[in-house]
């Protein structure tokens, strides 16, 4: 295929994402009692990831001017916070359904997912064309350039290690202390029909000039929460560390979505948009992710490797929080230095 004419159909990169995530999931049901099977749907659910999250931030950085993006970051996490709130719902009810009839309950899951993305196709021909630059070693260098970009990059290392290990770990600590698929499912069920609440509420009051105020604010608390967690680690104090993790998570998100987009708009070149600097800000987030999950493998064996699983977790709680205040600071500096 000409490499102009499919650049011109960029919207193409929302098909092969979502063939891409059905692939995967049918790769799985068939084969998954072979592990080897179970390491290439992670690979093809990986690249589907990728290709979607790129697609939709482009769409993102050409349609939605900076000004605009405060309402319009609160709107989509009240929306994708909607869905979070139906989704625990349905999954804890296959699992219950599961135990009741003695079923397999991934049969559902995988005719109920990859129906969903298929009935979405009909919306992605109104979607706009887009036709980005190629990438050069221009590109490249200038997206290294830490003596021009040092707060951007700082806050990108902050935020890259947050995005890894933040995934990964408070998940182990809900298995660890509700040991049950139902009871995790559930619970955040009900805490997140507050939060969308809230996210509403301050969607009319977010702006341009307060975001950094807001995203201090949150970031702050998160970190509280989380020192309270790390040093009361026992279930009561996991069930009052989650109702605020659910209560702040999503209004940080709002935050961090509109400084992402921000961040990449501002790495550019004469002749090159934001286009270089999200794809490559996306390749290495995936090395921190890999990173992060080589060390949940190494907390999952902590038994083996004669490690204190508890003692483990409460320490990574501790270094991510601490990570939350380092990017207020990073942001802050980057907005006062380095903003276009």
């Amino acid at each position: 295929m000409d490499y102009v004419n499919f650049k011109k159909r960029y919207k193409k990169y929302y098909y092969i994402s979502y063939i891409l995530f059905i692939i995967s999931f049918i790769v799985l049901f068939i084969l998954k009692w072979y592990l080897f099977w179970v390491y290439i749907f992670s690979f093809l659910y990986a690249l589907w990831f990728w290709a979607f999250r790129n697609a939709v931030h482009t769409q993102e950085l050409k349609n939605i001017e900076d000004k605009n993006r405060d309402f319009y970051s609160s709107s989509i996490t009240a929306w994708k916070n909607l869905i979070d709130i139906f989704i625990p719902l349905l999954v804890a009810f296959i699992f219950f359904l599961s135990w009741i009839f003695y079923f397999d309950w991934y049969v559902i899951l995988f005719f109920i997912l990859p129906l969903i993305y298929i009935f979405s196709f009909v919306f992605i021909n109104n979607i706009e064309s887009y036709i980005p630059n190629r990438i050069t070693k221009r590109n490249f260098i200038n997206f290294f350039n830490f003596k021009k970009y040092k707060y951007w990059h700082l806050y990108f290392l902050i935020w890259w290690f947050n995005s890894g290990f933040s995934s990964v770990i408070p998940i182990v600590v809900s298995i660890y202390l509700l040991k049950n698929e139902v009871n995790i499912w559930l619970f955040q069920w009900l805490l997140s029909l507050i939060s969308t609440f809230l996210i509403v509420h301050f969607s009319f009051k977010r702006n341009w000039k307060n975001r950094l105020k807001y995203f201090s604010i949150f970031s702050f608390l998160i970190f509280i929460n989380f020192i309270i967690i790390s040093f009361n680690f026992n279930l009561t104090y996991f069930i009052i560390f989650s109702l605020i993790w659910l209560f702040l998570l999503p209004l940080f998100r709002v935050s961090e979505h509109i400084y992402d987009l921000s961040l990449m708009d501002n790495i550019k070149t004469e002749n090159s948009d934001f286009y270089p600097a999200m794809i490559m800000r996306e390749i290495f987030l995936w090395v921190w992710r890999i990173w992060a999950l080589l060390v949940l493998s190494i907390i999952t064996k902590s038994n083996i490797l004669n490690f204190d699983t508890t003692q483990t977790l409460k320490i990574w709680l501790l270094l991510i929080w601490v990570f939350y205040i380092l990017s207020v600071i990073s942001i802050y500096f980057w907005e006062k230095n380095e903003k276009i």
